[in-house]
């Protein structure tokens, strides 16, 4: 009898804590240089406010890696092609990365923060990739597209047909093998959350060209909430 009470006392703390956790809160520390080799400008996010300050450390030391890890590989590129352009005798094009991010959901301890990061490693262009962040602070765990609904849903194939029929309305952006794409949604897709619905989206050159840029889907939460697990506040 003790042992059911106790487990409800934590089922109902849960639920408090669920329904009336305050958003978290997220400062900036900017890192920004220029040097022979390469120009830094990063905005990493700095996550506080969590009663789970383990998870809450786990975030911040990712969210600081990713830009860190961009630097390290454009820092090493850059000493490469600055090696080769002294040896060949052309001039050396300043290498460049650059972080951003974005706070898209933060409400009941769900956080969605999706990071862009930018290089340039001296090509006719720089690169972009957005990674998605996405974390539940009383789970104490990253949130897979998987995660948010329930087992045995079609959620993927809501999704899919919302996304293809989003498509169609501007065809002449797309590959002609983007619908496929599509089509082969893996559970791991990148997506963010935000107050209107779940925005899926797709890399460079994954279904467009470059010129298309980073394509964005919003799904509605209105469309999703019939499968959902997870639920959001509006």
């Amino acid at each position: 009898m003790l042992k059911q009470r106790n487990i409800w006392m934590m089922v109902l703390m849960l639920f408090i804590l669920t329904a009336y956790s305050p958003p978290l809160t997220v400062t900036t520390k900017q890192i920004k240089y220029t040097n022979e080799l390469m120009e830094v400008d990063f905005n990493i996010p700095i996550v506080s406010g969590s009663i789970n300050q383990s998870f809450q450390r786990q975030v911040n030391r990712l969210l600081r890696k990713e830009s860190l890890d961009l630097k390290r590989e454009v820092e090493k590129q850059a000493r490469e092609n600055m090696a080769i352009s002294k040896k060949e005798g052309f001039p050396y094009r300043l290498h460049a990365a650059v972080s951003n991010y974005e706070v898209t959901y933060n409400q009941r301890g769900i956080l969605s923060i999706p990071v862009t990061l930018y290089s340039y490693t001296g090509g006719a262009h720089g690169m972009t990739v957005k990674v998605p962040n996405n974390f539940d602070f009383h789970t104490g765990k990253s949130l897979q597209l998987s995660d948010l609904f329930k087992k045995g849903t079609n959620y993927k194939q809501v999704i899919i047909d919302e996304v293809i029929a989003q498509i169609k309305k501007e065809n002449d952006l797309y590959f002609d093998n983007a619908i496929a794409v599509v089509q082969k949604m893996p559970n791991g897709q990148p997506y963010y959350m935000t107050k209107d619905g779940i925005v899926v989206y797709y890399g460079l050159y994954e279904i467009a060209p470059y010129a298309a840029g980073i394509r964005e889907f919003l799904i509605p939460f209105s469309t999703l909430r019939p499968y959902m697990k997870i639920k959001l506040a509006r």
